[in-house]
């Protein structure tokens, strides 16, 4: 969020908001849009987003909250996923592997993609349950601007990034205001 910090300051626009979208699979950390004081906040911070733990993809997520309630503009997660990995199929391109399992062109095997992608029934229960901690992370968090978007609703071999499997399956609820871990980010 630091670099939109002077973009459209609202002395001269009226109307507008900011899209942003908060993957944490692609890139170099880039753990929140707030200043990191703390070591294991920086150590969160510099991490490839793939390298990091669950805990802190977690962590990492309910850092937002500050930036995205107090930003000069509106601002609404257009996009984001409780996936933490780029493993599923043609993420990254038709042919393209991941950043994870190490085919993607360039980068270094984090682990294996196998149960962490695919259909639902190959999730294990401990997978499924973060999924669902990063998922109420993350809305909770997101919430804290103007809104959200989950991507997608529905995905192709990838039930990690379906809103609709995640109804099915149990790592979304319902009703997306309802909470098993409402402490999550505490």
């Amino acid at each position: 969020m630091d670099y939109w910090k002077d973009f459209m300051p609202t002395s001269k626009y009226q109307d507008v908001m900011l899209d942003i979208h908060i993957y944490q699979m692609f890139s170099v950390g880039v753990s929140c849009g707030e200043s990191t004081t703390s070591i294991s906040s920086n150590i969160i911070h510099h991490l490839q987003e793939n390298q990091r733990s669950n805990a802190q993809h977690i962590q990492s997520a309910c850092g937002w909250g500050s930036s995205l309630s107090s930003f000069h503009l509106p601002v609404i997660v257009g996009e984001w996923t409780p996936a933490a990995t780029d493993c599923a199929k043609y993420l990254n391109g038709r042919g393209i592997g991941s950043r994870y399992d190490g085919t993607f062109p360039g980068s270094t095997r984090v682990g294996s993609c196998q149960g962490l992608t695919g259909h639902a029934s190959t999730f294990s229960e401990d997978y499924k349950t973060f999924l669902r901690q990063y998922w109420e992370a993350q809305s909770s968090t997101f919430g804290q601007g103007q809104g959200w978007f989950q991507w997608a609703w529905k995905a192709e071999k990838a039930d990690e990034w379906s809103y609709q499997a995640g109804l099915a399956n149990g790592w979304i609820p319902q009703n997306p205001t309802d909470r098993e871990y409402p402490n999550i980010c505490d």
